[in-house]
């Protein structure tokens, strides 16, 4: 009975020592913090690794310059696929943006001493990324309208989509080659929502196309955190 019994705990003790050195197996990080060299102006050799869903870090060591990390690969929204805030020696940031990779190299490099300061991520196949938060977008298009009821208004008529998220900050610039002929700023829209806008016109835009009979007005939209768009069309 004894014996049964001791032989019970010994095998309860191993499957347990198992379970626990698999969950430490599975919880293990692949990251390899990015690390500056003191010596002017490179990252060390590397190789700098992490696992996806990691956020990795940017270590700058004692007696070295200023520096950062920034992706030289931009992401859908023109912006750097990655970055971190800029330090002094001495200091450690968190890479941000890095949490999003997908497996695979990743080039990086240093923006104040430029493209000569670089190195490579590279992000393992383990792990999940942490899903990356969709930019706001909007499409812009001019309306069907006679260039004689423009003149009269003095508006052009300009309708905004935003797309799967919520946009805002919205402005429209209508232009005419470089001449600038009106504006409108402050727009919002709730996700997929379109809206209207009549844009004013300048009085000088109204004395420009007096006796035109043909006009190609173009209009660039700008939103917070999104990328700008423009189009065109010709008014008769």
């Amino acid at each position: 009975m004894r014996n049964l019994r001791l032989t019970r705990i010994v095998g309860l003790t191993a499957t347990v020592g198992i379970i626990l050195l698999g969950a430490g197996v599975a919880s293990a990080s692949a990251a390899v913090p990015i690390t500056a060299n003191p010596s002017c102006c490179t990252f060390d050799p590397g190789p700098f690794t992490q696992d996806q869903g990691e956020t990795e870090t940017f270590v700058n060591p004692p007696n070295s310059s200023f520096h950062d990390v920034t992706s030289t690969q931009n992401g859908s929204d023109g912006k750097p696929l990655f970055a971190s805030d800029a330090i002094g020696a001495d200091n450690t940031v968190p890479v941000k943006g890095t949490q999003y990779l997908t497996a695979g190299s990743y080039k990086f490099y240093c923006t104040i001493h430029g493209p000569s300061m670089n190195g490579t991520l590279v992000v393992s196949s383990n792990g999940t990324p942490v899903p990356r938060p969709v930019a706001p977008s909007v499409k812009v298009s001019i309306l069907g309208q006679s260039l004689k009821k423009v003149r009269n208004s003095k508006k052009l008529k300009v309708k905004i989509t935003a797309g799967s998220v919520a946009a805002s900050g919205i402005k429209l610039e209508v232009t005419k080659g470089s001449k600038k002929f009106g504006s409108a700023s402050g727009l919002k829209l709730a996700a997929k929502a379109s809206k209207t806008v009549s844009v004013k016109l300048s009085s000088s835009a109204v004395k420009t196309i007096k006796n035109s009979k043909k006009v190609t007005f173009k209009v660039k939209a700008s939103l917070t955190g999104g990328k700008s768009v423009t189009t065109s069309r010709k008014l008769k």
